[in-house]
């Protein structure tokens, strides 16, 4: 399969290396804004063709997939002019800055007959693919509480990057939160409903979830303003009969701890790899399984676009949530002011 790459910053390169290591696939072009910069890239991936022109790529018959590598706020316009021109589609998360643009995304992928699919890597875990085996068989009971903590470094953002302009990045919760809506939907088999978000924009948001089909509650936390040193994950499932907990966004072990004839009992499950060589990993996965649904249409990709496109929905309440208190807030300020 012949793939062209739109975008190949920090976090590009590393998708490009990834599935540069995948058999049967060749890496063709690569597009991006600054012409010596793209073109240095390209020479050292040994890239044959480069261009700051990315709908010469979209068009190109000699490509098959396209990569989505570019901040959100491109990705809608991208995705939508590569699947007209009938190209397959690995995009970066989040799907779009709107729920108006991933249906446009969804329409144009399903009328134009190619394949898609969302760089959510933590669905393509094996060790969050053994915890929702634990959800599902019930053995640990019914689950009343999830959480997500995330202390994430922000070295390496200069003030004018685009991750703090919501305009590009859609927020902290859009950007990145996304991809734990979209995990622990999964892992639950229930959407979670935003019920408040709190927060200092632009880096930090704490939103609370209900999962109403479980009656269970939800919080996650992310952070951005730490020095790389100090990042720190972690989260977990509170159950009824015990907990199953984990560090790193992308855990190396899970945890689980259960009652057993009075006593609590613990159990560890862990991936031979360290984080590194399992992002990697993760990538050629998500990659591989869209490679299986263009060979085998009746093959249905795990992060699809509709999951990415319910995953963004709850990231925008919970922002929108985040916007209204932080409204309430100013309100009150003004009519003690005024009293006053």
């Amino acid at each position: 399969m012949r793939v062209a790459a739109i975008g190949y910053g920090a976090f590009g390169a590393f998708v490009l290396n990834a599935i540069q290591e995948l058999p049967n696939v060749q890496i063709v072009a690569v597009a991006g804004r600054n012409a010596e910069r793209v073109k240095v890239f390209a020479e050292r991936m040994h890239i044959p063709q480069w261009t700051t022109n990315w709908q010469t790529l979209v068009s190109d018959p000699k490509v098959d997939i396209v990569c989505v590598l570019t901040p959100p706020y491109t990705h809608a316009e991208i995705a939508v002019a590569a699947a007209q021109n009938g190209k397959h589609l690995f995009i970066e998360k989040p799907l779009a800055l709107s729920l108006k643009e991933a249906d446009e995304i969804i329409a144009t992928v399903e009328r134009n007959g190619v394949c898609a699919v969302v760089n959510h890597i933590m669905r393509y875990h094996p060790l969050y693919e053994w915890l929702k085996e634990v959800v599902d068989t019930g053995r640990l009971g019914s689950v009343r509480k999830v959480w997500f903590v995330n202390f994430a470094s922000s070295e390496g953002l200069s003030p004018d990057h685009w991750f703090w302009d919501e305009r590009q990045s859609g927020g902290v919760l859009v950007e990145h939160g996304v991809h734990f809506y979209h995990l622990f939907a999964w892992l639950l088999d229930d959407l979670p409903e935003p019920i408040a978000t709190f927060g200092h924009e632009p880096f930090e948001a704490w939103s609370i979830v209900q999962f109403r089909e479980r009656d269970a509650f939800g919080e996650f936390y992310h952070c951005f303003d730490k020095l790389a040193a100090l990042e720190r994950n972690f989260g977990g499932i509170a159950f009824e009969l015990g907990y199953a907990t984990f560090e790193g966004w992308l855990p190396l072990s899970i945890r689980v701890e259960r009652m057993r004839d009075g006593t609590i009992v613990a159990e560890e499950h862990r991936v031979p790899h360290d984080k590194t060589d399992l992002y990697r990993w993760l990538i050629q996965r998500t990659f591989r399984d869209l490679l299986k649904a263009i060979r085998d249409p009746n093959h249905k990709v795990a992060s699809d676009l509709i999951s990415a496109r319910n995953a963004l929905a709850v990231a925008l309440k919970a922002k929108k949530l985040q916007q209204k208190h932080s409204r309430h807030e100013m309100e009150a300020i003004a009519a003690s002011a005024s009293r006053n």
